[in-house]
């Protein structure tokens, strides 16, 4: 029995990480890494997300998904939150949706729907189509591509399991004004990283997304001990030092926000495998780069 969406709403603290699908070289999954992973990313986070971009939802196939969150449900085995990204199209997110409240899923990020670019009409009745197939809590996922104005997220607010929206557009100015709307209502998370955790932070957030925790948790932790003591001048020295390279390299070129993270692992000894198709391999110059930062960092 997963938890309630007013419980996982009280859990949305901390670190949330974000895991990857480790993949053999056949492309194939390998569960075994995956399972790894889990279980490293549920030491290390508050709460732990294994299928989004990071777990490169949008190259699985629905049986896959299926069996990489049941898999990650039995290895973390209730040690902490565990909320499942779907989404794509209405019937398809609703059918992961209903798959992952069966095998014991804490809850659903669900991300914008695919392709189209949909009015606020539309995105209403998408969200709640999907939120209407489980009794999860739901979490909205802001994007540069799909933002919610104030006023459409006064709206969402009103389905009964939305507890939350996580920001990866990192818009602060539209981010106060959503606050304003649905502060009471919503938990509102940091979804860009660090590296504007500290703003974010500063704002009254109470928890931040990551990828970087996947080979660097105890930078990350640190992290989150700077910003719980509202340190956020040491917070953001911290990005500067440790972590700005390495977003640098993850925004050089599209696509390499998950694939840095990926070889990030691998060159750390983790297992992460390749990245699937439409993602290509990392450039050996890129990868000598990332080598370097890891080397000055100490992690490899």
């Amino acid at each position: 029995m997963g938890l309630t969406p007013a419980e996982l709403k009280s859990c949305l603290r901390g670190l949330i990480g974000f895991g990857v699908t480790p993949f053999h070289d056949d492309f194939s999954v390998n569960f075994d890494a995956l399972r790894q992973n889990a279980s490293s990313l549920a030491t290390s986070c508050e709460v732990v997300v294994p299928l989004a971009g990071n777990g490169e939802i949008y190259s699985l196939s629905p049986e896959e998904h299926r069996a990489v969150g049941r898999a990650v449900v039995e290895e973390i085995r209730g040690r902490k939150p565990l909320i499942v990204g779907v989404g794509l199209t209405a019937p398809l997110a609703s059918q992961l949706a209903q798959a992952a409240e069966a095998y014991g899923a804490d809850g659903l990020l669900i991300l914008p729907p695919y392709f189209v670019h949909a009015n606020e009409d539309g995105l209403l009745a998408y969200y709640r189509s999907i939120a209407s197939a489980t009794r999860l809590g739901v979490i909205l996922f802001q994007t540069p591509s799909v933002q919610f104005s104030p006023c459409l997220l006064r709206r969402l607010a009103e389905i009964p399991n939305l507890i939350g929206l996580k920001d990866e557009n990192g818009d602060l100015d539209l981010f106060v004004r959503q606050w304003a709307a649905v502060g009471e209502r919503l938990e509102l998370l940091c979804g860009v990283g660090e590296i504007l955790a500290p703003s974010y932070f500063a704002l009254g957030v109470k928890a931040f997304t990551s990828g970087l925790v996947n080979f660097m948790p105890a930078s990350c932790r640190r992290m989150l001990e700077l910003l719980e003591r509202r340190e956020f001048e040491s917070a953001a020295r911290l990005v500067e030092r440790e972590m700005l390279e390495i977003y640098d390299l993850r925004v050089k070129r599209a696509g390499y926000r998950t694939l840095v993270i990926k070889e990030a692992m691998n060159l750390c000894g983790l297992n992460a495998g390749p990245v699937r198709p439409p993602l290509a391999p990392l450039p050996e110059s890129d990868r000598e780069q990332l080598r370097r930062i890891l080397t000055r960092l100490g992690l490899v």
